[in-house]
């Protein structure tokens, strides 16, 4: 039983990520591209569909089958056979369209040829010169910018946005597709951050996690003046020009510090758990890595109670990983002074 219940936890955090992938994929499209920036060049060629997502994308290329593009700013320039689904918040279409178009964005920008119909719902929508529509322009928006130039040779049609709430689902549940995958990749990532850390620093390893259950309230107040003061030390460094480089390094390390506290949360965490299955799982790294990795991700994802849960963990955590640095140099210190009169006699 113990044997299944661990290989459960193998397969669970492997098995998730694989098929969720496989899911979105399968999400109207034959492939999909995803990254804080992504960027298709005009070279490019994608077949069966597209489906792309990001902070930023450039998108160019060709695609047959259609698009679906999900951003906060996104240019395409590309060519689309097929239909044409683009929802962000700086839209920019100034490509070849040869299907119907659909865009949801803060302010939409139309300054390419569309041989189809074009919906859009948008704060501002901006046609500009060099847009050609051979279709209709179905619009929702507080304020239509039809530039001298541009051609619709359909008709011009504004309609409600109560008419579009459509669009706004379609944005929550894209958003909320998009939240669900980067919280279930995180759970391979944050196991290799693990193992790295416990191959190159074994020994410290261990002495965080034992750090943890040692003095958790002083590792918890420690923690918290840690958070508090280095993000302000960092933005005093920046404002000099001498400390900006230090400023950048202190950044670094205080982001890398953040996000490998859940590291050893996760052991701690498995190991109090695991040891009452097996008294030996509970001085192991890999399977309580694994278990706690599980459950501080789906605890961290619980709404409101998921920021308390991050600020518990990065608390404890961090005030743990200090306590064990400053008796580390406290050790160098009393091995590197020179020994007293009485204890040379």
């Amino acid at each position: 039983m113990k044997k299944l219940f661990l290989l459960g936890i193998f397969v669970l955090a492997f098995w998730i990520p694989t098929n969720f992938a496989q899911a979105v994929s399968g999400w109207g499209v034959g492939n999909y591209l995803m990254g804080n920036r992504v960027v298709v060049g005009p070279e490019e060629t994608r077949e069966g569909g597209f489906a792309v997502a990001g902070a930023d994308l450039e998108l160019k290329g060709k695609t047959k089958g259609g698009i679906k593009a999900l951003g906060a700013n996104v240019m395409h320039s590309g060519d689309v056979e097929g239909e044409t689904m683009v929802l962000g918040v700086n839209v920019t279409l100034a490509g070849k369209y040869h299907g119907k178009v659909k865009a949801f964005a803060a302010n939409l920008t139309l300054s390419g040829t569309f041989d189809g119909h074009v919906v859009a719902g948008a704060a501002k929508i901006t046609v500009t010169p060099s847009a050609v529509i051979q279709g209709d322009l179905i619009y929702s928006a507080a304020s239509l910018d039809r530039q001298e130039g541009s051609q619709i040779r359909g008709k011009v049609v504004r309609r409600e946005f109560k008419e579009q709430k459509e669009w706004g689902e379609k944005a929550k549940k894209a958003l909320f597709c998009l939240w669900v995958t980067y919280w279930i990749l995180s759970i391979p990532a944050l196991l290799i951050v693990g193992v790295l850390i416990h191959y190159f620093f074994p020994k410290t390893t261990d002495s965080v996690v034992a750090a943890l259950s040692q003095n958790p309230w002083k590792n918890i107040g420690v923690g918290l003046v840690f958070v508090v003061v280095v993000p302000v030390g960092v933005v005093i460094a920046l404002v000099t020009l001498v400390g900006i480089p230090t400023g950048i390094i202190a950044a670094l390390l205080y982001g890398i510090l953040l996000y490998t506290s859940r590291v050893f949360i996760a052991v701690w965490i498995g190991r109090k758990i695991l040891g009452y299955f097996k008294k030996s799982l509970a001085t192991a790294f890999f399977w309580p890595l694994l278990l706690g990795t599980l459950i501080t991700t789906f605890l961290l994802i619980i709404p409101i109670l998921g920021c308390l849960f991050w600020l518990f963990f990065v608390f404890i955590a961090i005030g743990a990983i200090w306590m064990v640095i400053w008796r580390a140099v406290k050790g160098q210190r009393a091995e590197s002074m020179p020994p007293s009169p009485e204890q040379r006699t």
